[in-house]
């Protein structure tokens, strides 16, 4: 399977109730990411194992995806929503925003 192939599976165990298999997909799609040295997947994967870590209060383990995304810089934009909203976790894990 490719990154999107695995993004994908991970929103139908999402939507299925499944997390821990989602969870599972979400790494792969990490590692798949590393495999084919795509920094714009690997953000996008990094960061949809963050927020649902965050989703599901493990914040703890999602603090070292959410760091990660915000430290991806493109000039591009093309993952701008990403660090934002990863930033946007970041303040309220640390109680500067209300969650």
């Amino acid at each position: 399977m490719n990154v999107q192939e695995h993004l994908q599976r991970a929103r139908e165990l999402l939507a299925r109730g499944q997390p821990e298999l989602a969870e599972s997909a979400l790494s792969d799609a990490i590692d798949a990411s590393v495999a084919q040295e795509d920094l714009v997947l690997l953000t996008r994967a990094r960061f949809a194992l963050g927020e649902l870590l965050f989703q599901q209060e493990r914040d703890d383990e999602a603090l070292p995806y959410l760091l990660a995304v915000v430290r991806t810089e493109r000039v591009d934009g093309s993952v701008d929503h990403e660090v934002k909203a990863s930033a946007r976790m970041l303040r309220q894990i640390r109680g500067i925003e209300p969650r």
